[in-house]
């Protein structure tokens, strides 16, 4: 055999052993691509549960929201909060952006929560859940853990703020504005009575950061 038919082929073997590599290579990588868009799509399903919306597209009723529905009113930095059921309240407009109007009364626990953190939640949740709102607006976190005494789960958004993974509609607010209601601007004497033995309740206007709905 002369050289020239030797070195061809070796050329020969060379090019089969390196297209193999290239085939068996393409197929794993092929592979292992479409595992991980597999698990890209599961969590995106997982995290999709509930979908982010623009404040403008919720369609809710807001009176039936507050006072039938009711919210979970959450503030804290995240290691330690405290939620309340809360039933007055209000949405609208403020200074060209979309607000939450809430009210607290000084001597419940998630009042310094609020004061002095720049943010909260408010959480709708189905009627299935409203023993846990009952729990939850009849009971104080003083005296015990109020998300583990109902099993709600509670997790954090991207900002840190505390919703439930049980809710329907969780919103997400800065604050923008607070002050204290004064009983001498209670125009109408049967309101006054919300104030002669309690204290008084303290207004909180959150900018609306996010919505979600389920």
């Amino acid at each position: 055999m002369d050289t020239s038919r030797i070195i061809n082929i070796i050329l020969l073997v060379a090019v089969v052993v390196l297209l193999m590599k290239i085939f068996v290579f393409d197929r794993r990588d092929g592979k292992q691509g479409a595992e991980k868009t597999a698990a890209v799509q599961t969590d995106s399903i997982a995290a999709g549960e509930l979908k982010k919306i623009d404040a403008k597209q919720l369609d809710s009723n807001v009176f039936t929201l507050f006072d039938d529905g009711w919210f979970v009113l959450t503030a804290g930095d995240g290691e330690e909060f405290n939620p309340m059921t809360i039933s007055w309240g209000g949405m609208g407009i403020l200074w060209n952006e979309p607000v939450v109007t809430v009210y607290v009364r000084h001597d419940r626990h998630t009042y310094s929560y609020i004061n002095e953190n720049k943010s909260f939640t408010i959480c709708a949740f189905g009627e299935k859940y409203r023993d846990a709102m009952q729990y939850i607006g009849t009971h104080s976190g003083r005296d015990g853990d109020k998300v583990e005494a109902t099993g709600l789960t509670a997790k954090r958004t991207e900002l840190g703020n505390v919703y439930y993974d049980e809710a329907s509609l969780v919103i997400e607010c800065e604050k923008i504005y607070s002050d204290d209601i004064e009983p001498r601007m209670i125009f109408t004497e049967e309101n006054r009575h919300f104030y002669d033995d309690k204290p008084m309740h303290r207004m909180f206007i959150g900018k609306i950061l996010n919505v979600w709905v389920r």
